[in-house]
């Protein structure tokens, strides 16, 4: 029986559409089925960013379109708009928007001081204003910068606002089991209304005040972090600046949470990725004293110090001995004679020197006080007979060539 029902519904609909095609023939009617059109939310950007302190980087855009590509035109709808917290399968309402009339788009900011937990924001349109027929729905994803740690020196007061990041260092008093650490750990600045342990204890869903014990000794073999501070020193994004700087007027500042600014300038930045250096000081260079009255000869395998040749015998001889290789490229040091002789200074191979367009094989220190300056390079074939590096003087108007020819003499 059940064999018969469905052959004969089978009979039925294909009999229904042989009299349509019959229709088609002899009336030249078609009959024409077309998609429906795409109502949609469009937003930008899609992903709504804030910094560690709920600044939002740009507004969020929603419009309202039919259509694809090219051919999308602007629509109206009923909005409703909600700024929301989730945590797991909870969703609280922060904020939420009805506007009365259609709108064709809406533009939206945080407000910074408001709405900390915030992380994510849901769209709905509908074709009417008792808001029963959906046309679509957007979730726009909320993310926060993470804060840098900066330490508070002054003790905790209900005056005081604390920053994202912002901690205090609570020591063990008599009585207590650890030291503490209690970072304001909300986007929106601000403060309680007593003491960071004592709102915690009483408050411990809250999120303003995070605790964070600390130990007088770590020890390990392997630390991984994204930051750290150890004394002065603040690593950070590939980078190791001060704690101490200036800000654009030449003013002393400690807010290093400032650097990328012209608002703080370190004393001190090295750039682990690209190996840069900035200090406001001064770097003091190692000093290496050569002072045996008996050794005929010194060897040095120069680095970026400062050599001096200090003893009473009338010839000293030095040796430079290291590889040319890449490495070595832009190495800087200084020879001094500081003894009451000459010192004579020489490669182990080749004549290296180079002052003035001239390449020599000897540098002669005549007296006492006399210094050569000498960087290490590349230059071009043909400056040197049978090299492409050399050690250029740098000091330009203190030198000689000697009638040899080879020796280049201090005067």
């Amino acid at each position: 029986m059940k064999i018969w029902y469905v052959l004969k519904w089978a009979y039925q609909a294909l009999l229904a559409e042989l009299h349509k095609l019959y229709d088609m023939i002899l009336t030249g009617t078609f009959y024409l089925v077309a998609e429906a059109e795409r109502l949609w939310i469009g937003v930008n950007p899609e992903t709504v960013s804030l910094d560690a302190n709920n600044v939002q980087a740009a507004p969020l855009q929603v419009r309202f379109w039919a259509g694809e590509g090219s051919k999308k035109v602007a629509m109206s709808a009923y909005l409703t708009f909600r700024v929301e917290s989730v945590v797991g399968s909870s969703v609280t309402k922060l904020f939420e928007d009805k506007p009365v009339a259609k709108v064709s788009s809406y533009d939206y900011t945080i407000p910074s001081d408001q709405y900390a937990t915030a992380n994510r924001i849901s769209i709905y349109a509908y074709e009417d204003a008792a808001r029963t027929k959906e046309i679509d729905s957007k979730q726009v994803n909320i993310v926060a910068a993470n804060p840098t740690p900066f330490p508070r020196p002054e003790p905790w007061s209900a005056d005081l606002v604390y920053m994202n990041g912002e901690y205090l260092m609570h020591d063990d008093q008599e009585g207590e089991d650890e030291d503490v650490l209690y970072m304001w750990t909300s986007r929106v600045s601000g403060n309680t209304t007593t003491d960071p342990k004592t709102w915690i204890q009483n408050n411990p869903n809250s999120g303003l005040w995070t605790p964070y014990p600390y130990s007088t000794l770590l020890a390990g073999r392997i630390i991984l972090g994204k930051f750290g501070m150890i004394d002065s020193a603040v690593f950070q994004n590939g980078y190791m600046i001060s704690q101490q700087g200036t800000d654009a007027s030449g003013n002393i500042t400690y807010d290093y949470r400032k650097f990328g600014t012209e608002e703080f300038t370190p004393n001190l930045m090295l750039d682990f990725k690209r190996g840069d250096c900035d200090l406001v000081g001064s770097i003091k260079r190692g000093m290496v004293i050569y002072d045996s009255e008996t050794t005929p000869i010194f060897s040095i395998t120069p680095k970026s110090n400062i050599y001096v040749v200090n003893n009473a015998k009338a010839q000293n001889y030095i040796v430079l001995s290291f590889s040319p290789g890449l490495r070595s490229y832009g190495l800087e040091f200084t020879i001094i004679n500081g003894g009451s002789g000459e010192c004579i200074i020489s490669y182990i191979t080749g004549s290296l020197f180079l002052f003035k367009g001239k390449s020599y094989g000897v540098i002669k220190l005549s007296k006492p006080g006399d210094i050569v300056d000498l960087v290490f390079s590349p230059v071009l074939h043909g400056l040197l007979p049978d090299a492409s590096v050399a050690f250029i003087i740098r000091n330009k108007s203190d030198f000689k060539a000697s009638s040899d020819g080879i020796t280049l003499e201090s005067i």
